[in-house]
């Protein structure tokens, strides 16, 4: 039988960019891959994320799931703080009852984990610090420009940069991307400070009236832990143009606005505060979800963030994605079955993705009020619920998701 040979380019070398890569080189498809990343250098910052089945299943096949234990936050729980500090509610993991995972990890660690995975295979190449500005379709093939100037024809071209893709609009129709970007009213920094001798393994999670909250979360590394600044607006689509005027002046100017939100908040802020100002991988993003009513077009398709991102399950879909894609791509006998290949990609996930997807109710400010009632109704509810598994359903934990089983792909071994 012939092999089909492709060229293919990802974009976006994260966690869905770099599992698909490796997905794609199982297969025995004759490939070469060509994954673009915008940043200079592969990226070092990121909250904790977690992975749940069937997303488990695919790294196990992977020989990663030791190392993902390995990786590890050591995160044990969560302990809720009232604003002035004081703690009200703990919920560990070993009770399991508990916000935190199994498989709790930073994201730049599992992206790393990945990236070393795909980058074992001699067809698999990263260009950094690159990103595409054009795309033209035929029935053939995808001719792409980069940002750098050069420009390369390929059979398939895959994003897989983010919720703010840019790539996508190149790749789908303007009536399938009009309002997919939906900033749901949350504005995260993430950044580590040197650690304490007094500090534990549990997530501190203190709140404030105005959507605002504090958290400091243990890293696998000893010597620094994760802290988290959010500002959380009173409802999807509402903005807060300080912080905008702010993010688009650059990090400086977002540091010094956190300080004045922040200013007098108790508890450990003026340590957060602090290591914020000196850190070196800070990082401020949106929270957005991203819906779409179709990921593929012709010989080009979004996968990741770029084509649902969620809270709490995201990380979970991008793996499972990446899996789908390349094993319906694994079955084409010829470059002219590429099409038909992204349509079964689309099918075969659709109904996971139906099932998995939704944030959970009110979610973020059901979790971050904008006042002192609201915070109290919160915690009061909180810990009424967290005497039964209703909390972790509510925010999107006990997802139902074993029911769903990986299709079986006829994978190269390696």
């Amino acid at each position: 039988m012939t092999v089909p040979s492709l060229n293919i380019l990802i974009s976006g070398g994260g966690i869905a960019g770099h599992c698909l890569a490796y997905w794609l080189s199982r297969t025995r498809l004759q490939t070469s891959i060509t994954i673009v990343e915008r940043a200079p250098v592969p990226r070092i910052t990121g909250q904790a994320v977690d992975i749940h089945q069937p997303s488990i299943e695919i790294v196990k096949k992977m020989g990663l799931l030791n190392s993902v234990r390995e990786y590890n936050t050591t995160e044990e729980g969560t302990t809720m703080l009232k604003p002035n500090g004081k703690p009200f509610l703990h919920l560990r993991q070993a009770d399991g009852f508990s916000f935190t995972n199994e498989y709790e990890i930073l994201r730049a660690d599992l992206a790393e984990l990945f990236n070393d995975a795909s980058s074992k295979f001699r067809n698999v190449q990263c260009k950094y610090g690159d990103s595409v500005t054009s795309l033209t379709q035929t029935s053939s093939s995808v001719h792409v420009t980069f940002a750098s100037g050069t420009s390369d024809t390929y059979d398939l071209v895959v994003a897989a940069d983010g919720s703010a893709s840019r790539l996508r609009d190149m790749i789908l129709d303007p009536s399938v991307t009009k309002g997919c970007y939906n900033f749901i009213g949350q504005y995260n920094a993430f950044f580590s400070i040197p650690s304490r001798p007094s500090d534990d393994k549990m997530w501190h999670f203190m709140n404030l009236p105005q959507g605002r909250a504090l958290m400091l979360r243990p890293h696998r590394n000893p010597d620094t832990m994760g802290a988290y600044v959010c500002v959380t607006t009173p409802g999807h689509g509402h903005k807060d143009q300080r912080m905008e005027d702010a993010i688009a002046t650059g990090h400086e100017a977002v540091r010094g606005l956190l300080h004045e939100y922040f200013a007098g908040a108790g508890w450990q802020s003026g340590r957060i505060l602090d290591g914020m100002d000196t850190a070196s991988d800070f990082y401020i993003s949106r929270s957005a979800t991203v819906k779409l009513p179709k990921w593929t077009n012709n010989r080009a398709c979004v996968v990741g963030d770029a084509a649902w991102a969620t809270f709490g399950i995201g990380t979970t879909l991008a793996i499972v994605g990446a899996y789908h894609l390349a094993g319906e791509l694994g079955k084409i006998k010829a470059s002219s079955e590429i099409p038909g290949a992204l349509e079964m990609y689309e099918q075969s996930l659709r109904p996971l993705y139906k099932a998995m997807g939704e944030l959970p109710p009110g979610y973020p400010q059901i979790l971050f009020p904008q006042t002192m009632l609201g915070l109290r109704v919160r915690d009061s509810a909180l810990w009424a619920v967290s005497k039964g598994r209703g909390l972790f359903k509510l925010f999107g934990g006990d997802k139902d998701d074993n029911k769903f089983k990986l299709p079986e792909y006829d994978w190269v071994d390696v």
